[in-house]
């Protein structure tokens, strides 16, 4: 009796402590004793607490998900690595989630029988998630699976998955008539499950889990409160419903869902603790997922976007655009987009996906992608510029002081424009040829140059061995779904471009721009300064993670250090009004908010404005095509600033 009563505890102690798994049992420890049962001591384990689970953390959590990044490392779920960190921000993949699930399982001990997932192999998964045009499959290979394959003479033979021989194929169909996932498949598995997973694909691994868990999988499937809900797979609405139903998704969602966004590691950890909380009913879990929870999103642009349409609609018409495209974000959130015109005029509508020149804006990429190569070690804005050229650059009037990436970015470098060939470039600064009078980094002697963003650009692209597309779609777009690039022939779409016009006339048309390809690394830099093609919409979202300091829906893709340092400007303006910081402008008081950071832009018939305020996280950008290039007291063309009044007027809260 003794004995049943201690390893009922034991048992207990063993479901709520991490790694309880290799704890013995009384049975293991106990040797017979005779002792009363009023005298016998027993030991109650102490509840799970916050403060226990905090004994675990480490120093790069984020502030929102630390309590949970401490949890799932207390429950044995997620570790650190090597160097200490946590690192939150790498990408959960296929098999690191699928190996997560395998140790809640044990960490929860389940047990549902021998004909469920607790008898196979989850980490030996031959394909965690095979996407279809109407569904999703989930499929695990069980211990010793063994695959049919036929040799060279036509003779087969089964054998097991991972020994498959050489100059063997394996037969699409095993002898019992199910598929045969090595011969559908093959045998690279390893490509499937280290892919990054989508939050789509997520919640229905989630979902698939909780029903093999024996979790509650009640829910309505309506996500049409969401401004995205309709963007959901078909595979994943009954699990994303669930997930957000369920609270799993709330800590992680803040507005709209992003079915195809990536997952974090900070994020997977606020998951998995959301998950026991609604699987088990932890208290802990309950407590952590309550507070990380964000609360459901309001948006002024949205409920009021017919009377912001309208003021649109009257800039386009007072200012002669022939069209226009408006992205609005608030407190970091790309909300509403809008348009106005014509994209193609008398044949196409414009709309906010339509992609255009942005001009001069192109700059704030550029800004951008230094800003991350900086952050990731590959560059210095202070360096020398002809460490990266290996060669030394020195202007002739001033030999002791340096031209950096830092007086590139504020248009303080004094190179003299000239031809942007790269071999060109190198020649000019290394002879001394390309440099005007004026003092490297001095703010007495800012000259907007366009010249030097050309510079800029090149040297990127030596350093990161790529174009700057690729540069571009690697540390932002390809996360943020974003079809942007310097050369319109080479979007993903071309099919959306609008024909620009000044004056009533044609000055690209869009088959001249499907013309354009990139030449390669290294090899032009006169599309730098103002040549990107991107939609208002994918433009906002730049905007959207400048305003919420780096990061996009939860992901940090870029530092809050970068994002200030590339907001950081010296007390002193410019000759136009601004502060000058890199690239990006700051002007005090304007449109209704106590500061904005900004970038113009203008070609070919195009006037455009970029702006986002740092204190709330609002922003809004317009892009315009035929327009008047009147500029407002603000610096900024008219057509924008009206525009950029009335939406921050519209969407402020207080």
């Amino acid at each position: 009796m003794l004995k049943r009563i201690f390893s009922g505890i034991m048992a207990f102690w063993m479901s709520i402590a991490p790694g309880g798994a290799d704890v013995q049992t009384a049975e293991d420890t106990l040797e017979p004793v005779n002792i009363a049962v009023e005298e016998q001591e027993t030991v109650v384990p102490d509840p799970l607490t916050l403060e226990r689970v905090r004994e675990i953390s480490f120093p790069d959590s984020p502030e929102k998900a630390a309590d949970a990044v401490s949890y799932a490392a207390h429950c044995g779920l997620m570790s650190g690595f090597e160097d200490g960190l946590f690192h939150p921000d790498n990408f959960l993949n296929a098999g690191q989630a699928l190996r997560i699930l395998r140790r809640v399982a044990a960490y929860t001990k389940l047990d549902a029988g021998p004909d469920t997932m607790s008898d196979i192999d989850w980490g030996s998964a031959v394909e965690l998630l095979i996407p279809e045009t109407d569904s999703f499959r989930l499929t695990f290979r069980p211990k010793n699976t063994q695959v049919l394959v036929e040799y060279e003479d036509g003779t087969q033979e089964l054998v097991e998955y991972w020994d498959i021989p050489d100059g063997a194929s394996a037969v699409t169909t095993n002898p019992d008539g199910t598929p045969n996932f090595a011969a559908l498949y093959g045998k690279g598995v390893s490509v499937a499950l280290e892919k990054p997973l989508t939050r789509a694909q997520f919640a229905l691994l989630l979902y698939r889990f909780a029903a093999f868990a024996g979790y509650d999988l009640s829910c309505t499937g309506n996500l049409a409160l969401r401004p995205d809900g309709d963007t959901v797979p078909d595979y994943a609405k009954v699990p994303y419903s669930w997930a957000m139903e369920h609270d799993l998704y709330r800590p992680v969602v803040v507005d709209k869902l992003c079915p195809t966004l990536p997952v974090s590691r900070a994020q997977a950890a606020l998951v998995f603790t959301a998950l026991l909380a609604d699987g088990t009913g932890e208290p802990v879990a309950v407590q952590i997922t309550r507070d990380a929870s964000n609360p459901f999103f309001v948006s002024r642009s949205r409920d009021f976007h017919d009377s912001i349409q309208a003021a649109v609609n009257h800039a386009g018409e007072r200012y002669g655009a022939t069209g226009l495209q408006v992205a609005v974000i608030e407190r970091g959130q790309l909300t509403d987009t809008f348009a106005y015109g014509w994209a193609t005029k008398g044949d196409e509508r414009m709309t906010p996906t339509h992609k255009m020149r942005i001009a001069s804006i192109s700059k704030v990429l550029l800004g951008l992608t230094a800003a991350r190569m900086r952050q990731d070690g590959l560059v210095n804005y202070d360096e020398p510029l002809g460490t990266y050229w290996d060669a030394t650059f020195r202007n002739p009037e001033h030999p002791d002081t340096p031209i950096t990436l830092k007086s590139l970015l504020t248009h303080t470098s004094s190179l003299a424009d000239g031809s942007l060939n790269a071999g060109t470039v190198l020649s000019r600064l290394s002879s001394g040829r390309g440099y005007t009078s004026a003092v490297p980094g001095s703010l007495n002697n800012w000259e907007y140059s366009n010249y030097g963003f050309g510079v800029l650009g090149l040297t990127l692209e030596r350093v990161g061995n790529a174009t700057m597309d690729k540069l571009l779609d690697r540390y932002f777009f390809n996360v943020m779904d974003i079809d942007a690039s310097f050369y319109a022939g080479d979007l993903d779409d071309s099919s959306k471009l609008v024909t620009l016009y000044s004056g009533g006339s044609v000055t690209r048309s869009l088959s001249a721009q499907r013309q354009r390809h990139n030449p390669g690394v290294c090899v032009d830099g006169s599309v730098f300064a103002g040549g990107l093609v991107i939609s208002v919409r994918d433009l906002g979202k730049v905007a959207a993670l400048l305003a919420n300091d780096g990061a996009y829906e939860g992901l940090q893709l870029l530092s809050p250090e970068s994002v200030r340092l590339m907001e950081t400007y010296e007390n002193q303006r410019v000759s136009d009004g601004f502060y000058q910081a890199m690239p990006i402008r700051y002007r005090a008081n304007a449109y209704g908010r106590n500061g904005i950071y900004y970038h113009t832009g203008s070609a070919y018939g195009v006037f455009n404005g970029f702006s986002y305020d740092p204190a709330t996280g609002d922003g809004v950008v317009v892009l315009t095509v035929g327009a008047s290039g009147a500029r407002d007291s603000n610096g900024n063309y008219a057509i924008c600033g009206a525009i950029f009044d009335s939406v921050y007027h519209t969407i402020a809260t207080n």
